[in-house]
Protein backbone atom coordinates (compact mmCIF):
# COMPACT_ATOMS: atom_id res chain seq x y z
CA UNK A 1 0.00 0.00 0.00
CA UNK A 2 2.81 2.42 0.88
CA UNK A 3 4.49 1.71 -2.48
CA UNK A 4 1.32 2.76 -4.35
CA UNK A 5 1.06 6.04 -2.34
CA UNK A 6 4.71 6.89 -2.99
CA UNK A 7 4.26 6.11 -6.71
CA UNK A 8 1.20 8.39 -6.91
CA UNK A 9 3.06 11.23 -5.14
CA UNK A 10 6.00 10.94 -7.53
CA UNK A 11 3.68 10.95 -10.56
CA UNK A 12 1.83 13.99 -9.18
CA UNK A 13 5.09 15.90 -8.58
CA UNK A 14 6.31 14.93 -12.04
CA UNK A 15 3.07 16.08 -13.71
CA UNK A 16 2.98 19.39 -11.78
CA UNK A 17 6.59 20.04 -12.67
CA UNK A 18 5.89 19.31 -16.31
CA UNK A 19 2.82 21.62 -16.32
CA UNK A 20 4.81 24.48 -14.80
CA UNK A 21 7.55 24.04 -17.37
CA UNK A 22 5.11 23.86 -20.26
CA UNK A 23 3.23 26.94 -18.98
CA UNK A 24 6.44 28.96 -19.16
CA UNK A 25 7.38 27.51 -22.55
CA UNK A 26 5.00 25.13 -24.48
CA UNK A 27 7.94 23.81 -26.50
CA UNK A 28 7.92 22.19 -29.91
CA UNK A 29 8.09 18.52 -30.94
CA UNK A 30 8.65 17.31 -34.52
CA UNK A 31 8.48 13.65 -35.47
CA UNK A 32 9.43 12.82 -39.07
CA UNK A 33 9.62 9.44 -40.84
CA UNK A 34 10.19 9.26 -44.61
CA UNK A 35 7.69 11.66 -46.21
CA UNK A 36 5.57 11.87 -43.07
CA UNK A 37 5.96 14.36 -40.22
CA UNK A 38 4.04 15.28 -37.08
CA UNK A 39 4.34 18.60 -35.25
CA UNK A 40 3.01 19.20 -31.76
CA UNK A 41 3.70 20.82 -28.47
CA UNK A 42 5.59 19.16 -25.68
CA UNK A 43 2.41 18.86 -23.62
CA UNK A 44 0.56 16.96 -26.31
CA UNK A 45 3.58 14.74 -26.95
CA UNK A 46 3.87 14.08 -23.25
CA UNK A 47 0.19 13.13 -22.97
CA UNK A 48 0.54 10.87 -26.02
CA UNK A 49 3.52 9.10 -24.47
CA UNK A 50 1.69 8.61 -21.19
CA UNK A 51 -1.37 7.22 -22.96
CA UNK A 52 0.82 4.93 -25.08
CA UNK A 53 2.68 3.69 -22.00
CA UNK A 54 -0.59 3.00 -20.19
CA UNK A 55 -1.96 1.19 -23.27
CA UNK A 56 1.12 -0.97 -23.66
CA UNK A 57 1.06 -1.79 -19.97
CA UNK A 58 -2.59 -2.83 -20.16
CA UNK A 59 -1.94 -4.92 -23.27
CA UNK A 60 0.95 -6.73 -21.57
CA UNK A 61 -1.20 -7.45 -18.54
CA UNK A 62 -3.98 -8.83 -20.75
CA UNK A 63 -1.49 -11.07 -22.57
CA UNK A 64 -0.01 -12.29 -19.28
CA UNK A 65 -3.50 -13.00 -17.97
CA UNK A 66 -4.33 -15.03 -21.08
CA UNK A 67 -1.08 -17.01 -20.71
CA UNK A 68 -1.80 -17.70 -17.05
CA UNK A 69 -5.34 -18.86 -17.85
CA UNK A 70 -4.03 -21.11 -20.66
CA UNK A 71 -1.42 -22.68 -18.37
CA UNK A 72 -3.98 -23.13 -15.61
CA UNK A 73 -6.43 -24.84 -17.97
CA UNK A 74 -3.61 -27.02 -19.34
CA UNK A 75 -2.58 -28.05 -15.81
CA UNK A 76 -6.15 -28.84 -14.88
CA UNK A 77 -6.57 -30.94 -18.05
CA UNK A 78 -3.33 -32.79 -17.27
CA UNK A 79 -4.43 -33.39 -13.68
CA UNK A 80 -7.69 -34.85 -14.96
CA UNK A 81 -5.79 -37.11 -17.38
CA UNK A 82 -3.39 -38.21 -14.63
CA UNK A 83 -6.32 -38.96 -12.34
CA UNK A 84 -8.06 -40.85 -15.13
CA UNK A 85 -4.87 -42.83 -15.80
CA UNK A 86 -4.85 -43.87 -12.11
CA UNK A 87 -8.44 -45.04 -12.39
CA UNK A 88 -7.66 -46.95 -15.61
CA UNK A 89 -4.62 -48.59 -14.01
CA UNK A 90 -6.67 -49.69 -11.02
CA UNK A 91 -9.48 -51.07 -13.20
CA UNK A 92 -6.98 -52.69 -15.56
CA UNK A 93 -5.24 -54.52 -12.71
CA UNK A 94 -8.61 -55.71 -11.40
CA UNK A 95 -9.53 -57.01 -14.87
CA UNK A 96 -6.15 -58.72 -15.17
CA UNK A 97 -6.56 -60.41 -11.79
CA UNK A 98 -10.10 -61.52 -12.60
CA UNK A 99 -9.07 -62.97 -15.97
CA UNK A 100 -10.62 -60.33 -18.26
CA UNK A 101 -7.44 -59.97 -20.26
CA UNK A 102 -8.66 -58.07 -23.35
CA UNK A 103 -10.27 -55.15 -21.43
CA UNK A 104 -7.32 -55.22 -19.04
CA UNK A 105 -4.87 -54.68 -21.90
CA UNK A 106 -7.00 -51.85 -23.31
CA UNK A 107 -7.22 -49.99 -19.98
CA UNK A 108 -3.59 -50.50 -19.10
CA UNK A 109 -2.40 -48.99 -22.40
CA UNK A 110 -4.65 -45.91 -22.40
CA UNK A 111 -3.24 -42.49 -21.43
CA UNK A 112 0.26 -43.92 -21.09
CA UNK A 113 1.73 -40.42 -21.57
CA UNK A 114 0.02 -39.31 -18.36
CA UNK A 115 0.46 -42.32 -16.10
CA UNK A 116 2.65 -41.94 -13.03
CA UNK A 117 3.65 -45.62 -13.20
CA UNK A 118 4.50 -46.42 -16.85
CA UNK A 119 6.62 -49.44 -15.83
CA UNK A 120 3.73 -51.02 -13.95
CA UNK A 121 1.37 -50.33 -16.86
CA UNK A 122 3.67 -51.96 -19.42
CA UNK A 123 4.45 -55.01 -17.25
CA UNK A 124 0.77 -55.61 -16.50
CA UNK A 125 -0.15 -55.06 -20.16
CA UNK A 126 2.52 -57.60 -21.15
CA UNK A 127 0.91 -60.18 -18.85
CA UNK A 128 -2.52 -59.46 -20.33
CA UNK A 129 -1.20 -59.80 -23.90
CA UNK A 130 0.58 -63.03 -22.91
CA UNK A 131 -2.65 -64.53 -21.60
CA UNK A 132 -4.30 -63.65 -24.92
CA UNK A 133 -1.53 -65.48 -26.81
CA UNK A 134 -0.22 -62.21 -28.29
CA UNK A 135 3.43 -62.98 -27.67
CA UNK A 136 4.86 -60.43 -30.11
CA UNK A 137 2.76 -57.68 -28.54
CA UNK A 138 3.85 -58.90 -25.12
CA UNK A 139 7.49 -58.50 -26.11
CA UNK A 140 6.80 -55.00 -27.47
CA UNK A 141 5.31 -53.96 -24.14
CA UNK A 142 8.37 -55.31 -22.34
CA UNK A 143 10.63 -53.41 -24.73
CA UNK A 144 8.69 -50.21 -24.00
CA UNK A 145 9.00 -50.93 -20.29
CA UNK A 146 12.77 -51.12 -20.66
CA UNK A 147 12.82 -47.81 -22.52
CA UNK A 148 10.81 -45.95 -19.86
CA UNK A 149 12.63 -47.62 -16.94
CA UNK A 150 16.10 -48.84 -17.99
CA UNK A 151 17.06 -49.23 -14.31
CA UNK A 152 14.36 -51.88 -13.82
CA UNK A 153 16.17 -54.51 -15.92
CA UNK A 154 15.76 -57.26 -13.31
CA UNK A 155 12.02 -56.68 -12.84
CA UNK A 156 11.43 -56.60 -16.60
CA UNK A 157 13.67 -59.61 -17.22
CA UNK A 158 12.00 -61.67 -14.49
CA UNK A 159 8.59 -60.94 -16.01
CA UNK A 160 9.85 -61.82 -19.48
CA UNK A 161 11.50 -65.07 -18.36
CA UNK A 162 8.46 -66.10 -16.33
CA UNK A 163 6.10 -65.49 -19.27
CA UNK A 164 8.39 -67.22 -21.77
CA UNK A 165 8.60 -70.25 -19.50
CA UNK A 166 4.82 -70.24 -19.13
CA UNK A 167 4.45 -70.19 -22.94
CA UNK A 168 6.93 -73.11 -23.21
CA UNK A 169 9.38 -70.82 -25.03
CA UNK A 170 12.08 -72.64 -23.13
CA UNK A 171 15.10 -71.63 -25.22
CA UNK A 172 14.13 -67.96 -25.01
CA UNK A 173 13.53 -68.25 -21.28
CA UNK A 174 16.95 -69.88 -20.94
CA UNK A 175 18.63 -66.95 -22.72
CA UNK A 176 16.70 -64.36 -20.70
CA UNK A 177 17.28 -65.94 -17.31
CA UNK A 178 20.92 -66.85 -17.95
CA UNK A 179 21.58 -63.17 -18.69
CA UNK A 180 19.72 -62.14 -15.54
CA UNK A 181 21.64 -64.65 -13.44
CA UNK A 182 24.87 -63.05 -14.64
CA UNK A 183 23.56 -59.61 -13.65
CA UNK A 184 22.15 -60.75 -10.28
CA UNK A 185 23.71 -64.13 -9.34
CA UNK A 186 22.08 -64.17 -5.88
CA UNK A 187 18.59 -63.11 -6.93
CA UNK A 188 16.44 -65.89 -5.47
CA UNK A 189 13.51 -65.75 -7.89
CA UNK A 190 15.84 -65.64 -10.90
CA UNK A 191 17.57 -68.78 -9.59
CA UNK A 192 14.21 -70.48 -9.02
CA UNK A 193 13.04 -69.70 -12.56
CA UNK A 194 16.38 -70.84 -13.97
CA UNK A 195 15.98 -74.15 -12.13
CA UNK A 196 12.57 -74.60 -13.79
CA UNK A 197 14.17 -73.91 -17.18
CA UNK A 198 16.86 -76.54 -16.55
CA UNK A 199 14.15 -79.05 -15.63
CA UNK A 200 12.25 -78.26 -18.83
CA UNK A 201 15.46 -78.62 -20.88
CA UNK A 202 16.52 -81.70 -18.87
CA UNK A 203 19.89 -80.05 -18.30
CA UNK A 204 20.63 -82.12 -15.21
CA UNK A 205 24.30 -81.20 -14.88
CA UNK A 206 23.56 -77.47 -14.60
CA UNK A 207 20.61 -78.14 -12.34
CA UNK A 208 22.86 -80.19 -10.05
CA UNK A 209 25.11 -77.14 -9.67
CA UNK A 210 22.09 -75.11 -8.51
CA UNK A 211 20.93 -77.64 -5.90
CA UNK A 212 23.01 -76.27 -2.99
CA UNK A 213 21.59 -72.77 -3.41
CA UNK A 214 18.04 -74.05 -3.97
CA UNK A 215 18.24 -76.02 -0.71
CA UNK A 216 20.02 -73.30 1.28
CA UNK A 217 17.53 -70.59 0.30
CA UNK A 218 14.56 -73.00 0.54
CA UNK A 219 13.26 -71.80 -2.82
CA UNK A 220 10.92 -74.80 -3.14
CA UNK A 221 8.73 -76.58 -0.63
CA UNK A 222 10.51 -79.47 1.06
CA UNK A 223 8.55 -82.17 -0.79
CA UNK A 224 9.09 -80.43 -4.13
CA UNK A 225 12.78 -79.98 -3.38
CA UNK A 226 13.14 -83.71 -2.68
CA UNK A 227 11.43 -84.46 -5.98
CA UNK A 228 13.71 -82.07 -7.88
CA UNK A 229 16.81 -83.46 -6.21
CA UNK A 230 15.88 -87.05 -7.03
CA UNK A 231 14.95 -86.07 -10.59
CA UNK A 232 18.29 -84.31 -11.00
CA UNK A 233 20.35 -87.23 -9.78
CA UNK A 234 18.33 -89.65 -11.88
CA UNK A 235 19.03 -87.42 -14.87
CA UNK A 236 22.74 -87.34 -14.06
CA UNK A 237 22.72 -91.15 -14.19
CA UNK A 238 21.07 -91.10 -17.60
CA UNK A 239 22.74 -92.06 -20.85
CA UNK A 240 23.33 -88.45 -21.96
CA UNK A 241 25.34 -87.63 -18.81
CA UNK A 242 27.17 -90.92 -18.21
CA UNK A 243 28.30 -92.66 -21.37
CA UNK A 244 30.88 -95.03 -19.81
CA UNK A 245 30.98 -97.27 -16.74
CA UNK A 246 33.73 -95.16 -15.14
CA UNK A 247 31.75 -91.93 -15.60
CA UNK A 248 28.62 -93.61 -14.26
CA UNK A 249 30.44 -94.93 -11.19
CA UNK A 250 31.90 -91.49 -10.42
CA UNK A 251 28.48 -89.88 -10.65
CA UNK A 252 26.83 -92.52 -8.47
CA UNK A 253 29.54 -92.39 -5.80
CA UNK A 254 28.82 -88.66 -5.38
CA UNK A 255 25.09 -89.31 -5.23
CA UNK A 256 25.52 -92.11 -2.70
CA UNK A 257 27.21 -89.73 -0.26
CA UNK A 258 24.02 -87.68 0.07
CA UNK A 259 21.43 -90.39 -0.75
CA UNK A 260 22.88 -93.68 0.53
CA UNK A 261 19.46 -95.26 1.11
CA UNK A 262 17.64 -94.12 -2.03
CA UNK A 263 16.52 -97.36 -3.67
CA UNK A 264 15.10 -95.75 -6.79
CA UNK A 265 18.39 -94.02 -7.63
CA UNK A 266 20.23 -97.29 -7.07
CA UNK A 267 17.85 -99.09 -9.44
CA UNK A 268 18.44 -96.45 -12.12
CA UNK A 269 22.18 -96.91 -11.57
CA UNK A 270 21.75 -100.68 -11.94
CA UNK A 271 19.75 -100.30 -15.16
CA UNK A 272 22.44 -98.03 -16.63
CA UNK A 273 25.18 -100.47 -15.63
CA UNK A 274 23.32 -103.26 -17.40
CA UNK A 275 22.86 -101.11 -20.50
CA UNK A 276 26.59 -100.34 -20.59
CA UNK A 277 27.60 -104.02 -20.64
CA UNK A 278 29.00 -106.73 -18.37
CA UNK A 279 28.76 -105.06 -14.96
CA UNK A 280 26.95 -107.74 -12.95
CA UNK A 281 29.69 -107.95 -10.32
CA UNK A 282 29.46 -104.20 -9.69
CA UNK A 283 25.68 -104.46 -9.52
CA UNK A 284 25.82 -107.39 -7.08
CA UNK A 285 28.14 -105.50 -4.74
CA UNK A 286 26.06 -102.31 -4.96
CA UNK A 287 22.85 -104.17 -4.09
CA UNK A 288 24.46 -105.94 -1.13
CA UNK A 289 25.81 -102.63 0.22
CA UNK A 290 22.41 -100.99 -0.18
CA UNK A 291 20.56 -103.85 1.54
CA UNK A 292 22.98 -103.64 4.46
CA UNK A 293 21.79 -100.05 5.00
CA UNK A 294 18.13 -100.40 4.12
CA UNK A 295 16.19 -103.61 3.50
CA UNK A 296 14.13 -103.27 0.32
CA UNK A 297 11.98 -105.92 -1.36
CA UNK A 298 12.61 -104.62 -4.88
CA UNK A 299 16.37 -104.86 -4.41
CA UNK A 300 16.08 -108.36 -2.95
CA UNK A 301 14.13 -109.54 -6.01
CA UNK A 302 16.57 -107.74 -8.31
CA UNK A 303 19.42 -109.63 -6.63
CA UNK A 304 17.87 -112.93 -7.64
CA UNK A 305 17.81 -111.85 -11.29
CA UNK A 306 21.59 -111.38 -11.66
CA UNK A 307 22.17 -114.10 -14.22
CA UNK A 308 25.82 -113.38 -15.07
CA UNK A 309 27.13 -114.15 -11.58
CA UNK A 310 27.53 -117.70 -10.27
CA UNK A 311 24.23 -118.73 -8.65
CA UNK A 312 26.01 -120.59 -5.82
CA UNK A 313 27.95 -117.44 -4.90
CA UNK A 314 24.77 -115.35 -4.89
CA UNK A 315 22.92 -118.00 -2.90
CA UNK A 316 25.59 -118.08 -0.20
CA UNK A 317 25.33 -114.31 0.29
CA UNK A 318 21.54 -114.32 0.20
CA UNK A 319 21.25 -117.12 2.78
CA UNK A 320 23.05 -114.91 5.29
CA UNK A 321 20.13 -112.46 5.14
CA UNK A 322 17.83 -115.13 6.57
CA UNK A 323 19.17 -114.43 10.04
CA UNK A 324 17.24 -111.14 10.13
CA UNK A 325 14.54 -111.84 7.52
CA UNK A 326 13.72 -115.54 7.92
CA UNK A 327 10.05 -115.27 6.88
CA UNK A 328 10.42 -112.59 4.22
CA UNK A 329 8.45 -113.85 1.20
CA UNK A 330 10.56 -111.89 -1.30
CA UNK A 331 13.84 -113.18 0.14
CA UNK A 332 12.53 -116.76 0.10
CA UNK A 333 11.47 -116.32 -3.54
CA UNK A 334 14.96 -115.00 -4.41
CA UNK A 335 16.58 -117.93 -2.58
CA UNK A 336 14.32 -120.35 -4.47
CA UNK A 337 15.25 -118.83 -7.83
CA UNK A 338 18.98 -118.93 -7.02
CA UNK A 339 18.78 -122.53 -5.76
CA UNK A 340 16.92 -123.52 -8.94
CA UNK A 341 19.61 -121.90 -11.11
CA UNK A 342 22.22 -123.80 -9.08
CA UNK A 343 20.19 -126.98 -9.81
CA UNK A 344 19.56 -127.57 -6.12
CA UNK A 345 16.00 -128.75 -6.80
CA UNK A 346 15.06 -129.83 -3.30
CA UNK A 347 16.37 -126.65 -1.73
CA UNK A 348 14.65 -124.55 -4.37
CA UNK A 349 11.32 -126.30 -3.73
CA UNK A 350 11.63 -125.75 0.04
CA UNK A 351 12.38 -122.05 -0.34
CA UNK A 352 9.52 -121.51 -2.81
CA UNK A 353 6.99 -123.40 -0.68
CA UNK A 354 8.08 -121.31 2.33
CA UNK A 355 7.65 -118.14 0.28
CA UNK A 356 4.10 -119.15 -0.67
CA UNK A 357 3.31 -119.97 2.96
CA UNK A 358 4.59 -116.55 4.03
CA UNK A 359 2.71 -114.59 1.36
CA UNK A 360 1.17 -116.22 -1.67
CA UNK A 361 1.50 -114.24 -4.88
CA UNK A 362 1.66 -114.76 -8.63
CA UNK A 363 5.48 -114.73 -8.76
CA UNK A 364 6.27 -117.43 -6.19
CA UNK A 365 3.44 -119.70 -7.41
CA UNK A 366 4.63 -119.39 -11.01
CA UNK A 367 8.26 -120.03 -10.03
CA UNK A 368 7.34 -123.21 -8.14
CA UNK A 369 5.09 -124.38 -10.98
CA UNK A 370 7.98 -124.00 -13.46
CA UNK A 371 10.31 -125.88 -11.12
CA UNK A 372 7.85 -128.76 -10.81
CA UNK A 373 7.06 -128.91 -14.52
CA UNK A 374 10.43 -128.18 -16.16
CA UNK A 375 12.95 -129.51 -13.66
CA UNK A 376 11.13 -132.18 -11.62
CA UNK A 377 8.70 -133.30 -14.37
CA UNK A 378 5.70 -133.20 -12.02
CA UNK A 379 3.16 -131.65 -14.36
CA UNK A 380 0.07 -132.42 -12.26
CA UNK A 381 1.57 -130.76 -9.18
CA UNK A 382 2.71 -127.85 -11.35
CA UNK A 383 -0.85 -127.36 -12.62
CA UNK A 384 -2.06 -126.82 -9.06
CA UNK A 385 0.43 -123.98 -8.54
CA UNK A 386 -0.40 -122.45 -11.92
CA UNK A 387 -4.01 -122.26 -10.71
CA UNK A 388 -2.95 -120.76 -7.37
CA UNK A 389 -0.83 -118.17 -9.19
CA UNK A 390 -3.74 -117.23 -11.44
CA UNK A 391 -6.04 -116.87 -8.43
CA UNK A 392 -3.47 -114.69 -6.67
CA UNK A 393 -3.17 -112.53 -9.78
CA UNK A 394 -6.97 -112.12 -10.11
CA UNK A 395 -7.47 -111.41 -6.40
CA UNK A 396 -4.59 -108.95 -6.22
Amino acid sequence: MSKIIISLLLITIFVLGAVLLIKEDPGFVLVQYADYSVETTVAVAFVALVVAAIGINLLLKVLLFILRITKLLHKRANRRRVEKSRVLLNKGLIDLTEGRFAPAETKLTQLLDYTETPLLNYLAAARAAHQLGKYEQRDLYLKEAHEVSPDAEIAIGVTQGELQLSAKQTERAYATLTHLAQQAPKHEYVIKLLAKVYIALEDWVKLKDLLPMLKKKKLFAESKMDEIERMTYAGCLSESCSSTTDELNKVYQKIKKTHPEDTQLLLIYVQRLEALGDNQKIIERAIREALALNWDAELVLRYGQLNQVEAIELLQHAEQWQEDHRYDADLLLTLGRLARRAQLWGKAQSFLEASISSRKNHSNCLELAKLLEDDLERSEDALEYYKLGLEACVNK
